[in-house]
């Protein structure tokens, strides 16, 4: 892959994203007549994406790379998190252990200590309980 490909690729990712940002470039490097094998050993492009692009580049509908809804999933903690807020707020959690503990008795989910850390971390500015260690 050429230098300039490279940071633009870097570039891209780090605002809109790895799938999109490979979706643009693939599909510039075809505007511009390079080989699908050659676009597959650049940006790593399957053949259906490839085959899908070209479609869209033949049907003039290039907006709907935009357009397309990712699926996203969500934590089923997400549904408890004012829950866990107010739990949380009135008498913080000192270790994940202990946060894992807590939200599995008001819930019923359980989680892994990493997972609860990311739940944590994800919701720092909902859930105010402070640093909580790695315990």
């Amino acid at each position: 892959m050429s230098y300039a490909i490279k940071i633009i690729k870097k570039m891209l990712e780090e605002r809109i994203g790895k799938r999109l940002t490979q979706e643009i470039i693939c599909v510039l490097l075809m505007i511009f007549g390079v080989a699908r094998k050659e676009i597959n050993e650049k940006i790593g492009a399957s053949p259906t994406s490839m085959c899908k692009y070209e479609k869209l580049i033949r049907e003039e509908k290039l907006t709907d790379l935009f357009e397309a809804e990712l699926y996203r999933p969500v934590s089923e903690l997400e549904k408890y998190a004012a829950k866990i807020e107010a739990e949380f707020e009135k008498k913080p959690p000192k270790t994940r252990g202990e946060a894992a503990e807590r939200i599995k008795r008001m819930t019923g989910i359980e989680r892994s200590l990493p997972a609860i850390g990311t739940f944590l971390k994800k919701n720092r500015d909902k859930i105010k309980g402070g640093r909580i260690s790695a315990e």
